[in-house]
């Protein structure tokens, strides 16, 4: 079973609500940029895929090694992968393999991407205000985005594109500076996010090809 990412961290913009406020663009773009510096970086996301409802862990050894471990929360197996270096193997439920080639590519790919943000794609954000969530007190950005043709706006009679409804959302650690969480809800439901990652940075993660591949 292979699940495919719907790109909604990268396809969805984000509506500003309420009273214009600060222009804080420059600190999202420069904690998105220090995130990928770190050596080690845990992504927990929750999301949706072709298959439905879906959570996400990568784990990141930069600057060449990634794991992650997608699990439908419908029905179906998890499917974990490694990245080292230029090569990559999977593991759908029936034991690891090494990728095809092409598959190996866009997992690098997703790696490198994953890790190396360029700065001038973070977007525009405006501050809105320290917030306690789950008990950690983080500084929260509201992204100002337009947002791409057609997604996931929809075509009018005129031809041009309906705005989209989705606000996003970026915490980040007031005492590092660095991404804590990011959001995609529908305006006035940040509680019930239709997207949700949160950043994790441990003191060591080790990634090393699998043992056990089968031929």
């Amino acid at each position: 079973m292979r699940l495919k990412l719907v790109p909604i961290a990268i396809a969805l913009g984000a509506l500003a609500a309420g009273p214009a406020l600060a222009d804080c663009s420059t600190e999202v773009a420069l904690a998105v940029n220090s995130q990928g510096k770190q050596k080690f970086i845990r992504k927990e996301t929750n999301m949706i895929t072709e298959a439905g409802p879906t959570k996400m862990l990568v784990e990141y050894q930069t600057p060449d090694r990634m794991r992650q471990v997608l699990t439908p929360l419908t029905e179906g197996k998890p499917v974990e992968s490694i990245v080292v270096g230029d090569k990559a193997w999977t593991n759908n439920g029936d034991g690891w393999k090494e990728s095809p080639t092409q598959e190996a590519e866009q997992l690098v790919q997703f790696m490198i991407n994953s890790i190396a943000q360029v700065y001038q794609e973070v977007g525009k954000f405006e501050c809105t205000g320290l917030e306690t969530i789950e008990g950690r007190e983080l500084r929260g950005y509201r992204g100002l985005n337009e947002p791409p043709p057609g997604i996931p706006g929809k075509k009018t009679t005129e031809g041009t594109t309906t705005q989209n409804e989705a606000v996003r959302m970026v915490y980040l650690d007031p005492k590092t500076g660095l991404p804590a969480r990011s959001i995609f809800a529908r305006a006035g439901h940040l509680d019930k996010p239709i997207f949700k990652e949160v950043y994790l940075y441990p003191d060591k993660i080790e990634i090393e090809p699998p043992k056990d591949v089968k031929k």
